[in-house]
């Protein structure tokens, strides 16, 4: 017969066992946990960072002056890549990159149920200069302008002077439609919903918000022109540091340029979290 302190240490034994083999089997599980998971957020920030270090070497890389401006050769470009015809009904390109990212938005969107289509995407200074030149010869107003500044001002409303465009970095693009009415019909209202909720997994912003006490300078609000942050927040500071007035020139009204704040107000006049440097 077993007596009571001889039951004591049995139990108190196997109770012990009982709780190290747990312990061991704790251990296991959490062996088996991806390094990201046990870090985390730390390991987020880590990786991020690498992210942003790779990105701010590419634009470093590629993004000189000219670059900046939209004086590229494009064809046989590498960097380059036309969009392909699903995903466009236009001849259009973007920097690998930014298409890479943006066709695994499209297949987001279409599981969805919502069908993007890119309108616009890089743009060389030349092509600048037709968009600008186009609204310069005919403003679509009845305004008498005072001088050139003022008729410039007018169509800044909505057209980038030539070597201000983002569209020079080919990291920005414009989606669906320019009509204004678009976007308030019932599909542009579904598409620009999904875009907000949704564009910023992909690495993807709205430049042009609505002009506000946030965004006080800038072009009108375009709900259609997306920009890829992960590079484009490095292309903003390269362009800065890079690009002054006396190298936008060349088209018709650029006597204007040195007669308004084209880079601090227009450039730089996006959505705030645009101008952050994750």
């Amino acid at each position: 017969m077993i007596n009571r302190y001889k039951l004591f240490f049995i139990v108190s034994y196997l109770f012990i066992v009982a709780g190290c083999k747990a312990s061991t089997e704790n251990n296991k599980e959490e062996e088996k946990q991806p390094v990201s998971e046990v870090l985390s957020p730390a390991y987020e920030d880590i990786e991020k960072q690498k992210v942003n270090n790779e990105n701010e070497a590419w634009v470093n890389e590629h993004a000189n002056k000219n670059f900046l401006l939209g004086k590229v050769k494009r064809l046989n470009n590498p960097l380059f890549v036309k969009v392909a015809n699903e995903h466009t009904e236009r001849t259009i390109y973007l920097i690998h990159p930014v298409y890479e990212a943006y066709k695994r938005m499209y297949e987001a969107a279409l599981s969805d149920g919502i069908k993007l289509t890119i309108t616009s995407g890089h743009r060389l200074f030349y092509e600048q200069i037709y968009e600008w030149e186009l609204r310069w010869d005919n403003p679509r107003t009845n305004i008498v302008f005072a001088n050139d500044a003022e008729k410039a001002k007018f169509i800044l409303q909505y057209r980038s002077m030539p070597g201000t465009s983002r569209h020079h970095w080919g990291t920005d693009m414009d989606l669906n439609s320019f009509n204004l009415s678009y976007w308030e019909t019932k599909e542009g209202k579904e598409v620009y919903n999904w875009l907000t909720k949704n564009a910023a997994t992909y690495g993807f912003f709205q430049s042009y918000t609505a002009l506000d006490e946030k965004r006080p300078t800038g072009y009108q609000e375009e709900k259609w022109h997306w920009s890829y942050k992960p590079l484009a927040q490095f292309m903003l500071v390269k362009y800065l540091e890079l690009v002054s007035l006396d190298d936008i020139f060349g088209f018709k009204g650029d006597a204007a340029v040195k007669k308004l704040p084209v880079i601090s107000e227009w450039v730089c006049g996006i959505d705030p979290q645009m101008k952050e440097v994750d």
